[in-house]
């Protein structure tokens, strides 16, 4: 039987708690959640699931502490902060395979603890953003493998540039095979705004810009207003322009020769691509996300941008940077 735990099981956590439910084998599945509201959720949301009880077991606690030795996989879907804190007490019960949602942590330092924390135990963890794991971006990918550089714009409303843009890094890293880029926030809004998963976090809004050492490009852009707005992504290179609206799910392929086609685009949920991603892991020891350190670069760009425009308005210095 599979050992999983599930560290943190909120509104995303109950997701991921979905997605295991679904998983085709025997699992004893350990969640760990201190808030009885969220526990409360989380439960409603396991009894959405057809069948969830016939083969699993569900172990509900409040600490770290209440956890076993070592699991198969473990998801944490905690908060950014405090994160390393909570990995250290899991590498101390020896755990060793992670699914981590993004934001990984709050700091380059951070980062470096965990990842060498992670080496010193063998062990491997991977990033939750998983729109490597949508057939449609999956079929967008092969119309740019080839070696010409391609540009990326992203333009949504007032989601949140600071929680969103980590999956759109991603999502052009993964398409151009780059694991690098530099990012600007010089056309970032001169405003911090609240964010509304915890006092001490921010949120930005303004466009992100970033350049690969390949030479394709990214711009990321979150406006503070704009509830309606739909999440339009266009991709373009020497061979291919394709154009995605997220939010209407249509995607357009551009030609020279012919009208533009609506295309269905699909949305995949975390209540999905989370079964998907367990069973590659248990089974294979792998998976498509990028690990920890893959995703490395990503993070630290965001931090250091972020932090510098925080200091540019307020002339406060940031070690953690406020984002989750």
């Amino acid at each position: 039987m599979k050992r999983i735990a599930i560290v943190g099981c909120g509104n995303i956590g109950s997701r991921h708690l979905q997605a295991i439910a679904k998983l085709p084998f025997q699992c004893r599945v350990q969640i760990i959640e201190p808030s009885e509201t969220a526990q409360r959720l989380a439960k409603s949301r396991l009894a959405e699931v057809p069948g969830t009880t016939s083969n699993k077991d569900f172990l509900w606690n409040e600490s770290i502490r209440d956890l076993g030795s070592g699991s198969d996989l473990t998801i944490v879907a905690t908060s950014s902060v405090g994160r390393v804190e909570i990995m250290n007490e899991l590498f101390e019960l020896d755990h060793s395979r992670f699914l981590i949602e993004k934001m990984v942590c709050q700091s380059a330092k951070e980062y470096g603890i965990l990842t060498r924390r992670m080496q010193a135990s063998n062990a491997k963890g991977w990033v939750n953003v998983p729109r490597r794991y949508f057939g449609s971006y999956q079929d967008i990918r092969q119309h740019f493998r080839g070696n010409s550089p391609l540009q990326m714009s992203v333009v949504g409303g007032n989601e949140g540039l600071g929680s969103n843009a980590i999956h759109f890094i991603d999502l052009f890293c993964w398409l151009c095979n780059e694991p690098k880029l530099e990012l600007s926030g010089d056309l970032l809004e001169k405003q911090l705004f609240p964010n509304r998963r915890g006092e001490h976090l921010m949120e930005f809004a303004g466009t992100i810009a970033g350049a690969s050492a390949g030479g394709s490009s990214l711009n990321i852009t979150f406006l503070s207003s704009g509830d309606r707005m739909p999440l339009i992504i266009n991709i373009c290179s020497e061979s291919a322009h394709i154009i995605v609206n997220e939010t209407e799910g249509r995607l357009f392929r551009l030609t020279a020769d012919t009208r533009p086609l609506a295309e269905e685009f699909r949305t995949e949920f975390v209540s999905d691509t989370t079964t998907r991603i367990a069973d590659e892991i248990l089974n294979q020891d792998a998976c498509a996300l990028p690990t920890v350190q893959e995703s490395y670069f990503a993070h630290t760009e965001l931090f250091r941008i972020f932090n510098a425009h925080i200091k540019k308005l307020t002339n406060e210095e940031r070690e953690l940077c406020p984002i989750t």
